[in-house]
């Protein structure tokens, strides 16, 4: 125990947390995936920077629209089915049937990346978010996503960018 080192803190950390404050600088309200989204797309290059931002802001835009479009599918549903047991079932289907369109739609266009976000955004709208206000989650979500790309991209393209790989 008498040679532990503790590690140094590498520029990509300070970079991450520059990037992080960045995000709460701009958006003090609703900064979290703001936030999240800086720290996970601030890559080791700036190429994997932009691709890594591609894949999450392609993923949230497809899964907060397309989740926006299910929601009022399924809210016309509910008015059409008076037993609320059946209501929810088809519900869960239209949300499951929802899952398995947007892995496909990711795969269509070339995106395996973007599944996992696409999904997340997807079930936020249709599940976490479906009965406050998901317009404002869906645009709220797609908004702070892309300014948290934007700003990983500018951090690691302005402060000592890393060497191409």
């Amino acid at each position: 125990m008498e040679n532990f080192k503790f590690p140094k803190i590498g520029l990509r950390t300070i970079k991450s947390g520059i990037a992080v404050f960045l995000c709460l600088l701009l958006l003090p309200n609703e900064p979290f995936f703001a936030c999240l989204t800086a720290v996970i797309c601030l890559q080791d290059t700036v190429y994997n920077s932009i691709h890594m931002g591609i894949n999450r802001g392609a993923g949230t835009i497809l899964g907060a629209s397309f989740g926006l479009i299910f929601l009022f599918l399924f809210r016309s549903l509910e008015i059409h089915i008076p037993n609320q047991y059946i209501s929810k079932l088809v519900i869960y289907i239209i949300i499951a049937s929802g899952i398995i369109s947007m892995i496909y739609l990711c795969n269509i266009l070339k995106r395996p990346g973007a599944i996992n976000i696409t999904c997340i955004a997807f079930l936020g709208v249709t599940t976490a978010h479906a009965y406050s206000d998901p317009l404002f989650y869906a645009t709220n979500r797609i908004i702070e996503t892309l300014l948290g790309i934007v700003i990983s991209i500018l951090v690691n393209k302005l402060i000592t960018p890393p060497p191409h790989k």
